[in-house]
Order: C-alpha cells, then structure tokens, then sequence
C-alpha cells in the first residue's frame, strides 16, 4: 500500500508517519520509485501499537523507543519485555525536587511496605523506583500518609496479575505482551476513577452547600 493508505488505515497523518520513519521507529517501505515507497501489514501494525502507546499509554517518543527495541528483539523474555516497559515508565516520572534524605526516607518506608506484603522487588527495580518518585512528590504537596492507603491496591493487584499471567501464558507475540501490560494498567486506572465518580456523585448530593473559599482561590 501506498503512504497515503496506511494513514488513512492507521489514523495516522502522513507527516507524522514521516517523521516515525525518520525517527527509525517505524520501518522503511519497500522503495518503489524515486520518494517512493510500499507498506504492508507490518506497517500498519507498528503504527497501531505506536499509536497506543503514545496515545492511551501516555508515553513519550524516548520510552516508545526504548520499548519497541525490546519487541524487535528475538530472544527478549515476556519477563523482559515487562522489565523494559517499567524501566520506560520510570522514567516518565523525574525525581522530585526536595531532601534528598526526605526522598531516602521515602525509599525506606516503601521496602517496609512491600516487604510487609510479601513481595520481594530489588531496590534498584524500575516500578519500585516509579513508586518513590510518586510518593514522594505527593508528600512534597503535603499529602503524607497515602503509602498504607495503597494495601488494598497491592492485594487486588496481586490477584488480577496472577489471573492474567495464567490467561497470556500461550501468547508469544511480543507487541500483543507490551500492548497488554501498558494498557491493561490504563484500564486499571479509568476503573479507579470511575470508582471515584460512583461514590463521589451520591456524597456530592448530600452534602450542604458551602459558602466558604475554595480551597485553592487564586493568588492576587
């Protein structure tokens, strides 16, 4: 297919398909004439999952990169894939600003935390440092406390991750792995809000109207 039918097929503008190509994300075409080229299904794949993860997953052009390195690999383990996409994600959150003893400390309460739930993750494992850095930051907005709040979450999620490893053992495909791991967390986390909107609506209803200053009123 010509350059102008894989956008149309992906949804995809055909500058931006160009800058993929430039960017090595994506493939080159077979060339067929002078500025000229053929695309396949392949194409059309990698601009899918491309576009999922920059689109849904949220995540920047530097981690997709990263990522899609590993799904090129031949011999990257689903446990490898799932080790890259963390390392990618970890690095969408920077470090705070702050203490570096206050970040430490931080550090320190999350090993307890995990070790309390049984899991055992390196101190160096990408999603342990993940969980740090957002931690941290909500604390440096003066939100302390929040790590136990997080323990129904961690048994919840050890269930839903031991079901689903049982249900992907017979997928080999490593875009069909990462798509699933990067969205399946999005979904996690709509599912979460939606939560938020369920018991938030009935409370908002009952509750009296205030006439006091909203908490954050604009500097003058």
């Amino acid at each position: 297919m010509k350059i102008s039918h894989l956008s149309r097929l992906s949804g995809v503008s055909v500058p931006t398909i160009k800058f993929y190509l430039r960017e090595q994300l994506l493939p080159p075409g077979v060339p067929t004439a002078r500025n000229q080229a053929e695309y396949d299904e392949a194409h059309l794949a990698r601009l899918r999952l491309i576009r999922l993860l920059t689109g849904v997953g949220d995540m920047s052009l530097a981690a997709v990169r990263e990522v899609l390195a590993a799904v090129d690999g031949d011999d990257v383990s689903p446990a490898g894939l799932a080790q890259v996409v963390n390392q990618a994600l970890r690095d969408e959150y920077p470090v705070p600003p702050g203490s570096p003893a206050a970040y430490a400390e931080v550090g320190r309460r999350v090993d307890g935390f995990l070790a309390g739930m049984g899991w055992q993750l390196s101190t160096g494992s990408p999603e342990r440092e993940s969980l740090v850095r957002v931690l941290a930051a909500l604390e440096g907005l003066g939100l302390p406390g929040l790590l136990e709040e997080l323990e129904p979450y961690v048994e919840a999620a050890d269930r839903i991750t031991a079901a689903e490893l049982d249900r992907q053992q017979s997928i080999d495909d490593a875009a069909t792995i990462v798509a699933r791991i990067v969205l399946f967390e999005v979904a996690f986390a709509i599912v979460r809000r939606m939560a938020f909107s369920h018991h938030l609506a009935p409370r908002a209803e009952s509750a009296p109207q205030s006439t006091s200053a909203p908490i954050f009123a604009p500097k003058r």
